[in-house]
Formats: structure tokens, C-alpha cells, sequence
């Protein structure tokens, strides 16, 4: 974020524009950041389902003499419990960065969108009119903010 102060588009842009477009990089660094979060937090309730079935079955069900004897083995076992209760974490985890991530990208987007639709206000002059590409371009590169389009 701190890279918009090295910019050598700096007479192309006008101060509004320069805050709005450090809005628009934290939001999508945050946005980027929670969506990396759930997907971690998806592999590993994934992982700990696989785990839980794979002990359930190669432990506990093969070895039970009845449905009534590996009823009694799970609940008794330590590592179901575990297994389950690190499942469910990971799942609420989850959900909950899923919702974070729905809320970061409407902010980004709509932030975005504003950029786009006011471009007559964040470039005032006619030169800097002119020469937005470049900014334009330097984001698109840089941050992968797709400024061109809604």
C-alpha cells in the first residue's frame, strides 16, 4: 500500500484521486486476504472430515463385533471427539470468513465502480484527463485492479 507514495504517476493524478485509490488497494488487499483465509480454513475442515472418516472406518467400525459395541467404542474415544469438535470449529471458521469475504469484495466493488462512474471528479484537469491510462495501467498492473470496465 505504501508503494502508491512512490508512484511516478504522481501528475496525473489529483490528491482525491490518490485517496480513493489507496482505499481501493486496502480493500482489495483485505479482500484477498480473507478469501485466502476461508480457503485454508476449507481445506482443513476437508481435511479433518477425510481424517474422522478414514479413523472411523479403519479403527473403530472394522473391530466392532455389533452397531451397539462401536456405538459405545466411539463415544468413549477421545480422538472422535477431537476429530469432531475441530471439524465443527473449522466449519463455523469458515462461514464466518465467507460472510467477511462477501462484505470485502461488495465494499471493493462498490469503491471500484465509484472510481469509474466519477472519473470527471477524481481527474479535474484536462491533462490529467489525458494521461489516466497510465494510472490506469500502473493498477492494473501492479494490483491487478481492472479500472477500465464495470
Amino acid at each position: 500500500m505504501n508503494a502508491i507514495n512512490y508512484w511516478k504517476i504522481e501528475p496525473f493524478i489529483s490528491e482525491i484521486c490518490k485517496v480513493v485509490l489507496q482505499t481501493l488497494i486496502e480493500k482489495k488487499e483485505q479482500k484477498d486476504q480473507f478469501d485466502r483465509q476461508m480457503k485454508w480454513w476449507a481445506f482443513y475442515s476437508s481435511l479433518m472430515g477425510c481424517l474422522g472418516l478414514i479413523y472411523l472406518y479403519g479403527f473403530k467400525l472394522t473391530h466392532a463385533e455389533s452397531v451397539r459395541a462401536a456405538l459405545f467404542s466411539l463415544a468413549g474415544d477421545r480422538m472422535i471427539w477431537f476429530i469432531g469438535i475441530y471439524f465443527i470449529v473449522a466449519g463455523v471458521q469458515w462461514k464466518r470468513l465467507k460472510k467477511k469475504c462477501a462484505k470485502a469484495d461488495d465494499e471493493y466493488e462498490s469503491i471500484r465502480k465509484e472510481i469509474i462512474e466519477r472519473g470527471d471528479d477524481l481527474w479535474p484537469r484536462p491533462e490529467m484527463w489525458k494521461n489516466r491510462h497510465h494510472v490506469l495501467e500502473y493498477v492494473k498492473s501492479e494490483y491487478n485492479i481492472n479500472l477500465y470496465h464495470k
